[in-house]
């Protein structure tokens, strides 16, 4: 069953029409009815905090209605998950250079990280991993990379990087007056070198902080 449906099921056994459970929820009606009838995607966190409200209903197995969390992610001696600390974090296909740095394309929806996990004074995204030039560190395609929004890195730190127009890629900067090193963690990937003019070819989108796998 599709979230809409259990919403709208969890609805009705509480004998609640859409501009009562609106009220409650402070969610507008047609947005409801909208999530209902599956032609919205899946609501933000902080939606699913104020439908679970209106409902009077646990916030986080509506979460995990929504997709948000799954049983499996939960060990048996997991500490309750405070929904109130989540924040949510675009999934991003594809990075590219754009007129103003970095034009971030194929928006595949949102997943939330515990706040207390980032530096909240930074922006942020997941990145879905594409080939396996950084399997060596555990990171394969399809992978989900999160990213800080920064230029700043140490060198050997792994970075969303893009070349000169190509899409953004994963790898090991290492930086020096006059060069630049990617390297793949993937022996079957030589280093790229850039130096001198050929360094102003490299955009560093940001650096990693964590991946996770989806099953």
């Amino acid at each position: 069953m599709a979230f809409g449906e259990k919403l709208k099921q969890l609805r009705l056994e509480r004998k609640l029409g859409l501009n009562q459970f609106a009220m409650l929820s402070g969610v507008s009606a047609s947005q409801i009815s909208r999530i209902e009838n599956g032609k919205m995607a899946t609501p933000k966190v902080n939606t699913i905090k104020k439908l679970a409200k209106g409902l009077k209903f646990n916030e986080l197995e509506l979460m995990k209605m929504a997709g948000y969390v799954t049983d499996t992610e939960l060990p048996t001696n997991a500490l309750p998950v405070d929904v109130n600390n989540l924040i949510d974090i675009p999934v991003i296909g594809t990075i590219k250079a754009g007129p103003n740095g970095l034009a971030m394309q194929d928006h595949l929806g949102m997943e939330f990280v515990n706040k207390d996990d980032i530096d909240m004074s930074y922006d942020y995204f997941w990145l879905v991993v594409s080939g396996d030039s950084m399997t060596g560190d555990g990171i394969y395609d399809k992978d989900y990379a999160m990213i800080k929004r920064t230029t700043e890195f140490n060198n050997g730190d792994i970075c969303a990087v893009i070349v000169d127009g190509e899409e953004g890629t994963l790898k090991h900067v290492t930086k020096s007056k006059d060069s630049i090193v990617l390297t793949a963690s993937n022996p079957s990937y030589p280093p790229r070198i850039f130096a001198g003019n050929d360094m102003n070819e490299i955009l560093i989108a940001g650096r990693l902080v964590q991946t996770k796998r989806k099953y």
